[in-house]
């Protein structure tokens, strides 16, 4: 197990805690709280389409919450979580990090899962000094600026994020797309930061790869049936072998139905792969990726998946449970080195500089791999999988690397 020296103890006495006591639900036992209690916010959708992503995001969190009282990781303090609602949308997302902030005893936010609304949330959690953990954004500029690749730049030092980016994730589908044959590909994104850039991603390296984008427009996610339909007529007089889907399964499970196969396989990133695409309309034979190998498959995770299912949530942990559940640790183990450390045993937001720098030094082995940031504050694990759509659920086909 890698750590910082600072929170070994920590960290190998929570790895414990996933089976002894993580699925209990129990209140701290012989632990001093004294001292109050210490918040630790989540900005996540918890309404709306993509609420089922929001609750495995917020369970998850919880069940890591839970951990830390059960262990009394902070002693003198109980945790507590408090979770918000952003409904996808940046201004509640903001609205919600403004009231999460003003709280002293917030120690650090989770979240956000939409890069639109990380884009809105980011400079008010820096403004405020809070460290923040996305456990599901994957833009690239949100740690890289707006010309990642010429001129990289980090605008906000209090944001981090667990998961791999679209600068991966985006080459991958390219890649698998070329590799199975298909060369003449139609590209459709949403107008969203995250379906923008993931379908620019994919673009850049599928040419790369010698293959041709036949067809490349832009549908929004609220588009009428009538503009759905031209844009599925376009895609029809193309002739695709493929269709590459920026944006997330709402609206991509409709455009699936409505292509029905005409223009090959829908592929698309991890907002597509959600176990509701089927429902919404996706068409088997589909194709999605995914940041990080799928959490049943990974040694480490095996506690948090049954830790998670012993503590009874109605919700499943869906694509970001686990990564929300390192996220959270992450936070959690930064704040329990600083009070615990430099702090003397009190928390005051003086030190929430601290934590900042507490999470950038992380080196850590989570559920989901190992954990560390770079200058950016970009994980440095990059893994991706490739999942296909069979009778309607999502089935793991490839993991790079």
């Amino acid at each position: 197990m890698r750590r910082t020296a600072a929170l070994a103890t920590v960290v190998v006495t929570a790895a414990l805690a996933l089976t002894a006591c993580g699925a209990s639900g129990s209140s701290p036992g012989d632990c001093d709280t004294d001292r109050g209690t210490l918040t630790v916010g989540l900005v996540a959708p918890l309404s709306g389409e993509l609420a089922n992503i929001g609750a495995g995001m917020r369970n998850a969190a919880d069940l890591a919450v839970r951990q830390a009282n059960d262990r009394c990781a902070i002693p003198g303090y109980r945790l507590a979580l408090d979770a918000r609602d952003d409904r996808a949308d940046p201004a509640t997302g903001a609205e919600a990090a403004r009231q999460l902030a003003a709280d002293p005893d917030l120690v650090g936010v989770v979240g956000t899962y939409n890069s639109s609304t990380a884009q809105a949330v980011q400079p008010v959690l820096s403004d405020a000094g809070v460290v923040q953990v996305s456990p599901g954004n994957t833009n690239v500029s949100l740690t890289r600026g707006a010309n990642p690749v010429t001129a990289p730049l980090r605008q906000y030092q209090t944001y981090f994020r667990v998961v791999a980016t679209d600068a991966v994730q985006g080459p991958l589908a390219a890649n698998y797309l070329a590799g199975t044959g298909r060369t003449r590909v139609a590209v459709i994104s949403d107008g969203n930061t995250y379906g923008e850039g993931l379908a620019g991603e994919f673009v850049k390296q599928f040419q790369t790869r010698g293959g041709q984008v036949v067809l490349r427009q832009t549908l929004p996610a609220t588009a009428s049936a009538t503009a759905r339909d031209a844009t599925v007529a376009a895609v029809r007089a193309a002739r695709p072998q493929a269709v590459f889907y920026g944006g997330e399964y709402p609206a991509g499970g409709p455009l699936s139905e409505a292509l029905a196969g005409a223009g090959g396989p829908v592929m698309g990133g991890d907002g597509m792969v959600n176990p509701a695409y089927a429902a919404a309309g996706g068409q088997d034979g589909d194709l999605g990726t995914t940041v990080g190998a799928p959490p049943e498959s990974v040694p480490g995770a095996r506690g948090f998946v049954d830790a998670y299912r012993a503590a009874g949530y109605p919700e499943g942990y869906g694509e970001y449970g686990a990564f929300s559940f390192d996220a959270t640790n992450v936070v959690l183990d930064a704040v329990a080195s600083v009070v615990n450390g430099r702090g003397g045993g009190e928390w005051s937001t003086d030190q929430r500089p601290a934590v900042d720098q507490a999470v950038q030094s992380t080196d850590a082995d989570g559920v989901t791999g190992p954990i560390s940031f770079d200058r950016f504050g970009d994980v440095s694990s990059d893994a991706v999988a490739v999942y296909r759509l069979v009778g309607g659920r999502w089935i793991p086909e490839r993991t790079q690397p």
